[in-house]
């Protein structure tokens, strides 16, 4: 049974002082068990959030994930931490608290009694992880409420070093934050600052962590481009430097854990630009120039950020083809750059200074993985600096 109220999680928590053999599977404790509070603090601590949507599951690449689980389960075995499985999906997270692998007490056991119960408890962690992987939620990604849960869980108990891995689709779709808008994704920092100006996220909430993210670019689309992904790393950064601790692996797989370092600062940030790919699908009629009625959503928040947010901004529109040729169509040439001006031409009509604006058209240069709908593309680069 899950442990869902805060209550029964502190109650939880202040009893699961037991020997490894003795953990038992979701909700249950030990009468008999210790306090853990005040004796702890030495104990590291470590976080699993899985993510429950679709991508998260139907993709092969999720499979990786059964060896990262016996990389923590033997790390938490190894230092007798605390463990914390929580998930995030749709809505609220589901605050469950599956597991402990601390080792309280060791008097009187030899080591093949210690190893043989480490080995027991790091197998009821990957049993544990499995069953929640197994679960999904419909709905809009909410991994924000995934980390508030955690931190929560987290703060039960007492503890000194902190690690959180999270598994799955990072692209946060839940209001106030829809990193699938292009946007939203390309400017991690204005983002950010909606989550702080609604109370989501405190300076001290994650103070510590060492968070480690697997799989963030999941998507029940696919991957996302190297530049969204890139996008979608930066704004994790961010969050959790904000809240006081660092991302320290952005990846597709844990290759060592726990881990040091920091991941570094997207390169576009120090030279302060925000890169926008625009994907001609949501813009234009098929091997036109000629915007759909629907542009005018993504084109009004556009020309809102160059005339709000960054008035004195200059924008660079790029046009850019698939390497493919239409019989009887326009030139790759002649395509892109009337794609690219088209856009410029509405930025024009909707109060933006065109004296602030610069086409140009590449054709088919510049080619990126993905194939030819991300290559179908307009990228608007401001320069905010």
């Amino acid at each position: 049974m899950m442990c869902r109220k805060r209550a029964t999680i502190a109650a939880l928590a202040a009893g699961l002082a037991l020997l490894l053999a003795a953990c038992a599977p979701r909700g249950t404790s030990d009468p008999s068990a210790t306090t853990t509070r005040g004796r702890t603090a030495s104990a590291p601590a470590i976080g699993l959030l899985l993510g429950t949507s679709p991508a998260d599951h139907a993709l092969p690449q999720a499979r990786v994930w059964e060896g990262d689980a016996k990389l923590v389960a033997e790390a938490a075995g190894e230092s007798g931490a605390h463990v914390v499985i929580d998930r995030f999906g749709a809505g609220p997270g589901s605050s469950d608290v599956l597991f402990d692998a601390r080792v309280a007490s060791t008097t009187g056991l030899n080591s093949l009694i210690i190893n043989s119960q480490r080995q027991e408890a790091e197998k009821r962690l990957e049993r544990g992880f499995a069953e929640e992987q197994a679960s999904t939620t419909p709905g809009p990604i909410n991994l924000i409420s995934g980390v508030l849960s955690m931190a929560q869980h987290l703060q039960e108990f007492a503890h000194q070093t902190t690690d959180v891995v999270v598994f799955g689709d990072a692209v946060q779709t839940a209001a106030p934050v829809n990193l699938a808008e292009p946007l939203q994704l390309a400017d991690p920092r204005a983002t950010l600052q909606s989550v702080i100006s609604q109370g989501l996220l405190n300076r001290d909430e994650c103070q510590g962590w060492r968070v480690y993210m697997v799989d963030g670019s999941l998507t029940p689309a696919g991957g996302l481009s190297a530049l969204q992904d890139e996008q979608l790393r930066e704004f994790w950064r961010e969050f959790f430097a904000t809240c006081g601790g660092r991302l320290v692996v952005w990846d597709s797989t844990l290759i060592a854990f726990p881990a040091s370092g920091q991941v570094p600062a997207a390169s576009w940030t120090r030279q302060h630009r925000i890169i926008i790919p625009l994907a001609a699908s949501v813009l234009f009629w098929p091997n036109q120039a000629v915007l759909l009625p629907s542009a005018g959503q993504v084109l009004d928040q556009l020309a809102r950020k160059l005339t709000l947010t960054y008035p004195r901004a200059t924008a660079e529109i790029a046009g850019y083809t698939a390497a493919v040729t239409v019989p009887g169509g326009p030139t790759a040439l002649a395509l892109s750059r009337a794609r690219a001006q088209a856009v410029a031409a509405y930025l024009e009509a909707h109060r933006v200074y065109g004296g602030r604006l610069s086409v140009h058209g590449y054709g088919h240069q510049d080619q990126i993985p993905g194939g030819p709908a991300l290559n179908r593309r307009v990228v608007v680069t401001l320069y905010v600096g």
